[in-house]
């Protein structure tokens, strides 16, 4: 029997001892940004779209 992979169940959410990872929620968006605008992603990935400014 063959599932369609969109029905199988998948945690949201991964958390271990030290590290917790999920998708961003609702909310979260302009943390997120500002995590990334710190982060060396702009100098590793030069070809990407520019980042968004951030409100503050």
């Amino acid at each position: 029997m063959s599932l369609n992979p969109i029905l199988i169940p998948f945690s949201e959410e991964f958390e271990t001892e030290r590290l917790m990872l999920r998708a961003p929620r609702w909310g979260e968006g302009v943390l997120v940004n500002e995590a990334i605008c710190e982060s060396e992603v702009p100098n590793r990935l030069p070809d990407i779209a520019p980042l968004p400014p951030t409100n503050g």
